[in-house]
């Protein structure tokens, strides 16, 4: 019922309410009772209007308090859901930056064992090769110590060679000389 009707219902009750009781109070100054009767009918009708009214007054006021009440259950639904969402998200990335911190610690890890391993290999590397160029020092000594006793063999043979070819130089002259005394042809 909108408020203008309720206001007309309102009007026309007191109408008659005022009306029954001017009826009940002209039926007992006139003694007609009937008159007096019906006034009293039209009054209690006037008052069950009027009770009525407050009744779907009160039921107006009530369902628009419920409505008022849905809405701001919805209001606090939707509030209360745009929160969750909100917390849902924050949750959300926090797990994917700390998914990303992970994966670049692991990447980091990865990559600083790549580099201990380079290093290693390096390290490993450069230590053979000092080594050979130890070995290959020791070689050459050796070699060169063996080049010269070498040497010295050869100077010696030489030099006994000489000996010889010069003893042998020795014995043949003095063979020829033998050999011119004896007049041996």
């Amino acid at each position: 019922m909108s408020e203008h009707n309720k206001a007309g219902q309102a009007r026309k009750g007191l109408i008659d309410s005022v009306k029954g009781k001017a009826k009940e109070v002209f039926g007992a100054v006139t003694g007609n009772e009937s008159l007096t009767a019906e006034g009293q009918l039209e009054q209690t009708q006037a008052q069950e209007r009027k009770e009525a009214n407050s009744v779907d007054a009160v039921a107006d006021a009530e369902a628009t308090q419920a409505r008022k009440e849905a809405a701001e259950a919805k209001i606090e639904g939707a509030q209360a859901r745009a929160a969750v969402n909100a917390e849902a998200a924050v949750v959300e990335s926090d797990v994917r930056a700390q998914h990303a911190a992970q994966k670049q610690a692991v990447e980091r890890a990865g990559q600083q064992d790549a580099a201990r391993a380079k290093a290693q290999a390096e390290a490993g590397a450069q230590h053979e090769v000092s080594q050979a160029k130890v070995e290959e020092r020791a070689n050459v000594r050796a070699a060169s110590a063996e080049l010269s006793g070498a040497i010295d063999d050869h100077r010696t043979a030489e030099h006994v060679t000489a000996g010889a070819q010069a003893e042998a130089q020795r014995i043949r002259e003095r063979a020829d000389r033998l050999t011119a005394e004896a007049d041996l042809p």
